[in-house]
């Protein structure tokens, strides 16, 4: 995991370096062949492991309960902060439109 790490950082400051090189736009029309070749070679490798196959019905059935129990947290986690912090002050500016450039000019002969 942390060669994988470096690679990306090394990549990211690679390409900070080299921003505005006419050539740098070339590789990123590589980028979705190569996601879509991992994304098969992994789907192979799943395929292959017969401990895997054998237990997918068990391992989807926790992800999904995972997921869901995720879901419910964050929800919860929003319904407790939205009642202890109902009658926060807003912050400065907030509900207030914008004016016009007509709605900002002082009213004309003395009006």
């Amino acid at each position: 995991m942390f060669i994988a790490m470096s690679l990306m950082l090394l990549g990211v400051m690679l390409g900070r370096l080299l921003r505005g090189q006419r050539w740098i736009g070339a590789p990123s029309r590589c980028i979705a062949p190569a996601i879509m070749l991992l994304l098969f070679s992994l789907g192979v490798a799943v395929g292959g492991n017969e401990h895997l196959m054998r237990n997918l019905p068990l391992l989807g059935g926790k992800a999904l309960l995972l997921s869901l129990a995720g879901v419910a947290g964050s929800l919860l986690c929003v319904a407790v902060i939205r009642r202890w912090f109902r009658d926060f002050p807003p912050a400065p500016g907030a509900g207030k439109r914008p004016q016009t450039p007509v709605e900002a000019q002082p009213p004309h002969g003395g009006q």
